[in-house]
Protein backbone atom coordinates (compact mmCIF):
# COMPACT_ATOMS: atom_id res chain seq x y z
CA UNK A 1 0.00 0.00 0.00
CA UNK A 2 2.72 2.47 0.37
CA UNK A 3 3.92 2.28 -2.33
CA UNK A 4 0.56 2.64 -4.54
CA UNK A 5 1.40 6.10 -5.76
CA UNK A 6 4.64 4.80 -7.34
CA UNK A 7 3.04 2.33 -9.14
CA UNK A 8 0.28 4.34 -10.46
CA UNK A 9 3.13 6.81 -11.51
CA UNK A 10 5.12 3.78 -13.33
CA UNK A 11 2.17 2.61 -14.76
CA UNK A 12 1.36 5.63 -16.87
CA UNK A 13 5.07 5.99 -17.86
CA UNK A 14 4.62 2.38 -18.87
CA UNK A 15 1.26 3.48 -20.76
CA UNK A 16 3.38 6.35 -22.34
CA UNK A 17 5.95 4.70 -23.56
CA UNK A 18 3.96 1.79 -25.18
CA UNK A 19 1.72 4.13 -27.13
CA UNK A 20 4.99 6.12 -28.40
CA UNK A 21 6.90 2.99 -28.90
CA UNK A 22 4.05 0.93 -30.57
CA UNK A 23 3.28 4.41 -33.01
CA UNK A 24 6.99 4.34 -33.65
CA UNK A 25 8.07 0.98 -34.79
CA UNK A 26 4.47 0.26 -36.18
CA UNK A 27 4.26 -2.41 -33.93
CA UNK A 28 1.39 -3.83 -31.60
CA UNK A 29 2.92 -6.31 -28.79
CA UNK A 30 1.55 -9.76 -29.29
CA UNK A 31 0.70 -10.54 -25.97
CA UNK A 32 0.32 -8.14 -22.22
CA UNK A 33 3.87 -7.15 -21.37
CA UNK A 34 4.25 -7.80 -17.70
CA UNK A 35 6.01 -5.33 -15.68
CA UNK A 36 7.80 -6.19 -12.58
CA UNK A 37 8.76 -3.05 -10.31
CA UNK A 38 10.35 -3.24 -6.87
CA UNK A 39 10.58 -0.10 -4.61
CA UNK A 40 14.46 0.56 -4.42
CA UNK A 41 17.11 -1.12 -6.16
CA UNK A 42 18.31 -3.27 -2.78
CA UNK A 43 14.93 -5.20 -3.52
CA UNK A 44 15.43 -5.71 -6.97
CA UNK A 45 19.08 -7.31 -6.65
CA UNK A 46 17.27 -10.17 -3.96
CA UNK A 47 14.81 -10.63 -6.99
CA UNK A 48 14.23 -14.34 -7.82
CA UNK A 49 12.25 -14.24 -10.61
CA UNK A 50 15.55 -14.02 -12.66
CA UNK A 51 18.23 -16.36 -12.47
CA UNK A 52 21.91 -14.98 -11.73
CA UNK A 53 23.61 -12.29 -9.49
CA UNK A 54 22.37 -8.56 -10.12
CA UNK A 55 25.25 -5.96 -10.31
CA UNK A 56 24.79 -2.40 -8.52
CA UNK A 57 24.65 -0.51 -12.26
CA UNK A 58 22.33 -2.95 -13.58
CA UNK A 59 18.97 -0.35 -14.24
CA UNK A 60 16.96 -2.98 -15.28
CA UNK A 61 16.17 -6.21 -17.21
CA UNK A 62 13.87 -7.42 -20.12
CA UNK A 63 13.56 -11.45 -20.28
CA UNK A 64 14.44 -12.83 -23.26
CA UNK A 65 11.16 -15.61 -23.02
CA UNK A 66 9.21 -14.84 -20.14
CA UNK A 67 9.54 -11.15 -21.71
CA UNK A 68 9.29 -9.85 -18.39
CA UNK A 69 10.42 -6.39 -17.29
CA UNK A 70 11.80 -6.25 -14.37
CA UNK A 71 13.18 -3.25 -12.50
CA UNK A 72 13.33 -0.89 -9.67
CA UNK A 73 11.91 2.27 -8.97
CA UNK A 74 15.14 4.50 -8.94
CA UNK A 75 16.17 7.56 -7.03
CA UNK A 76 14.82 10.00 -9.48
CA UNK A 77 11.85 9.89 -11.90
CA UNK A 78 13.77 10.81 -14.99
CA UNK A 79 15.63 7.76 -14.15
CA UNK A 80 13.12 5.29 -13.77
CA UNK A 81 11.24 7.03 -17.25
CA UNK A 82 14.65 6.24 -19.03
CA UNK A 83 15.17 2.64 -17.51
CA UNK A 84 11.08 1.67 -18.64
CA UNK A 85 11.28 3.18 -22.09
CA UNK A 86 14.54 1.24 -22.53
CA UNK A 87 13.58 -2.20 -21.39
CA UNK A 88 10.22 -1.39 -23.46
CA UNK A 89 12.53 -1.21 -26.33
CA UNK A 90 13.59 -4.76 -25.34
CA UNK A 91 10.25 -5.95 -25.35
CA UNK A 92 9.57 -4.34 -28.57
CA UNK A 93 12.94 -6.07 -30.00
CA UNK A 94 11.72 -9.41 -29.19
CA UNK A 95 8.49 -9.29 -30.24
CA UNK A 96 9.32 -8.32 -33.53
CA UNK A 97 12.12 -10.53 -34.30
CA UNK A 98 10.47 -14.03 -32.25
CA UNK A 99 11.13 -16.90 -34.51
CA UNK A 100 9.01 -19.83 -34.68
CA UNK A 101 9.41 -23.03 -36.49
CA UNK A 102 8.51 -25.02 -38.80
CA UNK A 103 4.96 -26.29 -36.45
CA UNK A 104 4.95 -22.60 -34.97
CA UNK A 105 6.58 -23.11 -31.96
CA UNK A 106 8.32 -20.63 -30.62
CA UNK A 107 11.81 -20.76 -30.50
CA UNK A 108 13.73 -17.50 -28.92
CA UNK A 109 14.14 -14.02 -30.74
CA UNK A 110 15.97 -13.26 -33.62
CA UNK A 111 17.24 -10.34 -32.29
CA UNK A 112 20.21 -12.83 -30.54
CA UNK A 113 21.86 -13.00 -33.76
CA UNK A 114 22.41 -9.05 -33.95
CA UNK A 115 25.12 -7.15 -31.88
CA UNK A 116 24.76 -6.24 -28.39
CA UNK A 117 26.16 -2.02 -29.41
CA UNK A 118 23.40 -2.69 -31.91
CA UNK A 119 20.25 -4.12 -29.96
CA UNK A 120 21.55 -1.66 -26.88
CA UNK A 121 21.83 0.98 -29.23
CA UNK A 122 18.47 0.76 -30.66
CA UNK A 123 16.90 0.75 -26.96
CA UNK A 124 19.56 3.96 -25.70
CA UNK A 125 18.63 6.07 -28.99
CA UNK A 126 14.71 5.44 -28.56
CA UNK A 127 14.35 6.06 -25.02
CA UNK A 128 17.02 8.80 -24.14
CA UNK A 129 16.47 10.35 -28.08
CA UNK A 130 19.82 11.25 -30.29
CA UNK A 131 21.31 14.02 -27.86
CA UNK A 132 22.50 12.57 -24.30
CA UNK A 133 25.26 14.05 -22.51
CA UNK A 134 26.85 10.36 -21.39
CA UNK A 135 27.18 9.55 -24.91
CA UNK A 136 28.82 12.69 -26.06
CA UNK A 137 30.86 12.65 -23.40
CA UNK A 138 32.45 9.03 -24.12
CA UNK A 139 32.56 9.89 -28.22
CA UNK A 140 34.88 12.96 -27.37
CA UNK A 141 36.99 10.97 -24.99
CA UNK A 142 37.39 8.73 -27.45
CA UNK A 143 37.55 10.99 -30.20
CA UNK A 144 40.13 13.27 -27.83
CA UNK A 145 42.47 10.07 -27.76
CA UNK A 146 42.27 9.00 -30.95
CA UNK A 147 40.94 6.03 -30.16
CA UNK A 148 36.67 5.74 -31.77
CA UNK A 149 36.21 2.51 -32.64
CA UNK A 150 34.48 1.33 -35.79
CA UNK A 151 31.72 -0.55 -36.37
CA UNK A 152 33.92 -3.76 -37.14
CA UNK A 153 35.38 -2.52 -33.62
CA UNK A 154 32.14 -2.11 -31.86
CA UNK A 155 31.42 -5.84 -31.12
CA UNK A 156 35.22 -6.00 -29.29
CA UNK A 157 33.94 -6.00 -25.32
CA UNK A 158 36.41 -3.00 -25.19
CA UNK A 159 33.80 -1.00 -26.31
CA UNK A 160 30.77 0.27 -24.26
CA UNK A 161 27.50 -1.23 -26.52
CA UNK A 162 25.12 1.32 -24.51
CA UNK A 163 27.35 4.46 -25.67
CA UNK A 164 28.84 3.78 -28.61
CA UNK A 165 25.47 1.98 -29.72
CA UNK A 166 23.61 4.81 -28.74
CA UNK A 167 25.85 7.07 -31.31
CA UNK A 168 25.67 4.94 -33.89
CA UNK A 169 21.85 4.61 -33.71
CA UNK A 170 22.10 9.04 -33.55
CA UNK A 171 24.71 9.01 -36.38
CA UNK A 172 22.40 6.84 -39.07
CA UNK A 173 19.11 8.82 -37.84
CA UNK A 174 20.23 12.21 -38.32
CA UNK A 175 22.45 11.22 -41.35
CA UNK A 176 18.64 9.88 -43.06
CA UNK A 177 16.65 12.96 -41.41
CA UNK A 178 14.82 10.58 -38.75
CA UNK A 179 12.90 13.52 -36.87
CA UNK A 180 10.41 10.55 -35.00
CA UNK A 181 12.64 10.85 -31.93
Amino acid sequence: PEEEAAVDLAARMAERWYARLSRLLRHELSLRQPIILYAAHPHFQQTNAIQGEIGEGTGGVTEMFKRRVILPFAGGLAETDHVLGHELVHAFQYDISASEDVEGRPTGPGILSLPLWFVEGMAEYLSLGPVDANTAMWVRDATSRESMPTIKKLSDPDFFPYRYGHAFWAYVAGRWGDSAV
